[in-house]
């Protein structure tokens, strides 16, 4: 009798923001690492939703945890998916105010980041199983213009075109695509944001009803919301003072309450 193998499970975790303790309790409560902090995952996938540094306590410790378990996820044909936030996007464009580094340090993690995003290690966009991930989310405006470029508007190729944008401008340090658009409300020059800095109420007000499923961090919520009318999961749930995280297991995702 053949054996099915179990489907693959994509965990999925929000802003973690220097939360180190609380980020390793999360991993290992989705059987990802094991006592030692190490890779136990096997197949499975972890996406983490960007904003790693500034504010908490460990950001470093996070970034290292991060590095060491991607490799040896790939080792065992898992996968570790890193996304980039605005707060390392700020450091990606040497603006380190918000990073929580003094200027040296920050230079450093910049320099290791670039290296990683043109690695392919730190990405802008990721899609899997129907869901397309983001940091801050694509509003209306974002999916028309991506629709002109796309012979087929769908989560992978978004994801690609996507992550093409990001590396050039990385590459070229030249930010002016509107994936890069900071809002009004944050003191930018355009109505909506883009993938890195959109808040929540100004991407849900930018549709009806999203065209594609997103999962996306960047704005606290007080719980991930399954079904909100808007074809968006939001994740960020502010790891200082909620333990949750989204699972997703053959296209289905489900809400995991760590106790």
């Amino acid at each position: 009798m053949t054996q099915t193998r179990p489907h693959r499970q994509v965990v999925v975790i929000g802003d973690v923001h220097g939360q180190y303790d609380a980020f390793v309790l999360l991993l290992r409560h989705a059987g990802l690492i094991d006592g030692d902090l190490n890779w136990c995952g096997g197949r499975n996938r972890l996406v983490q939703m960007g904003d790693i540094f500034d504010r908490g306590p460990k950001p470093r410790q996070v970034d290292e945890l991060l590095d060491r378990i991607q490799k040896q996820a790939n080792a065992s044909q898992g996968e570790v998916i890193r996304l980039v936030g605005n707060h390392e996007l700020e450091l990606l464009m040497s603006n380190f105010l918000i990073s929580g580094f003094g200027k040296e340090e920050a230079k450093l993690v910049r320099d290791k980041l670039k290296r990683q995003v043109l690695d392919f290690e730190v990405r802008a966009a990721y899609a899997y199983k129907g869901f397309l991930f983001t940091h801050a989310g694509v509003t209306r405006k974002l999916m028309k213009i991506f629709k002109m470029q796309l012979d087929e508007l769908n989560e992978n190729n978004v994801a690609i075109l996507t992550n093409m944008i990001f590396r050039e401008a990385i590459k070229h340090d030249f930010f002016r695509h509107p994936i890069f658009n900071i809002s009004l409300h944050r003191s930018g020059t355009d109505r909506f944001g883009g993938i890195f800095w959109e808040d929540l109420d100004d991407l849900f007000a930018s549709f009806p009803r999203s065209d594609l499923r997103q999962v996306v961090g960047h704005t606290q919520v007080d719980e991930i919301v399954l079904d909100n009318g808007r074809n968006i999961i939001a994740v960020d749930v502010g790891l200082h003072r909620k333990l949750q995280y989204l699972r997703i297991v053959n296209g289905v995702p489900e809400v995991v309450n760590v106790v």
